[in-house]
């Protein structure tokens, strides 16, 4: 098992935890919003994040000094998955966190008030996240009737709902088993599943055991997987400056490690207890982006509103969200047009 997968064994216990009815007064205010500034006056964001490639060049800007540079200080709030960091939003001991446009979606619904807004796009999984099974299954077709693991209420139930999807399939055909990425191996291993959605680590570890194959990957379904940094609607709307001092501080680590990929890897590899190897072959299958580059993404009517509408669509047709429509709100682009500027 990979130093990342053994992170979220040991933080496994941690996830999806209940959350508890917050006061919105004194204590209970102060943990909704965050502290505003910092012991050297600047802002203080609280970001919740999970250990994946595209979410590491945020510890890059800080290790490098990036974000301290453009007077903004993070303080991680470290979840060993996707489950984890909704939770710790949820539960308010974080202002943003690192997801997908499925945990942003869940999120407004359970939680209208603290809608997030996404401001910044970290990559375009293309071919990461995958649908994996064990022999002879060699299609999503083949999948009806087996049981199939994946992570509760993030972006590996809308890979495999695509998945059914294009085989003509729906959820009602398949025996789904909710369980944390880091129990997936031990469950396979065991018998118990037939399938795995997942992503690196654990994907990278489930492909060495020569297990499984491959039936379906993020690659079949491009642009739609997308990791993106949401944030709290207040905390963005008050601090505009602060929103785009960290998506300066991200341009700037993607620079350095586009100019010193050895280094830069090197670096993320090492805090992440794995080799720069097998780092550099989980950011092969992700598009990194910078704020210029992904300018295009927040157009109105954008691949971004497209992909929320798509999620939005799906997640309802599988009984996760039944709320009013949010997705024309969570979609905010003010915050690169001034770090541009």
């Amino acid at each position: 098992m990979s130093a990342w997968a053994e992170r979220a064994t040991r933080g496994g216990a941690r996830r999806l935890a209940a959350v508890a009815v917050v006061l919105l007064s004194g204590i209970g205010l102060a943990a909704l919003t965050g502290c505003k500034s910092g012991d050297d006056g600047g802002d203080v964001l609280r970001l919740a994040i999970n250990p994946w490639p595209g979410y590491e060049f945020l510890y890059l800007a800080g290790a490098r000094g990036y974000l301290a540079e453009e007077g903004l200080k993070v303080d991680f709030v470290e979840r060993p998955d996707l489950g984890g960091v909704r939770a710790a939003y949820l539960a308010g001991e974080a202002d943003a966190m690192t997801v997908t446009l499925t945990e942003v979606l869940r999120t407004c619904d359970d939680v209208p008030e603290r809608c997030p807004r996404v401001v910044l796009v970290a990559d375009y999984s293309d071919g990461a996240d995958v649908l994996m099974a064990v022999p002879p299954l060699r299609s999503p077709a083949d999948l009806r009737g087996r049981r199939i693991a994946v992570e509760d209420g993030t972006a590996t139930m809308f890979l495999l709902s695509r998945a059914l999807e294009a085989a003509g399939l729906s959820f009602a055909n398949v025996q789904v088993v909710q369980m944390p990425q880091a129990d997936m191996a031990a469950a396979v291993r065991a018998g118990r599943v037939d399938a795995v959605a997942t992503y690196p680590p654990v994907a990278l570890d489930l492909a060495r055991t020569g297990r499984l194959r491959t039936i379906f990957s993020s690659a079949d379904i491009e642009g739609e997987v997308v990791d993106v940094v949401a944030v709290a609607p207040a905390w963005a709307e008050d601090r505009e400056e602060a929103v785009a001092a960290l998506v300066r501080a991200w341009d700037r680590a993607v620079e350095f490690w586009r100019e010193n990929p050895g280094e830069a890897e090197a670096v993320m590899a090492a805090r992440e207890g794995v080799s720069a190897r097998a780092f550099a072959e989980s950011l092969a299958h992700i598009r990194i982006l910078r704020s210029a580059e992904q300018r295009f993404l927040f157009t109105q009517g954008g691949p971004l509103e497209r992909a929320v509408a798509h999620h939005d669509r799906l997640l309802r047709r599988a009984g996760l969200i039944q709320g009013p429509d949010r997705s024309g709100q969570v979609i905010v682009g003010q915050y690169l047009q001034t770090a541009l500027r």
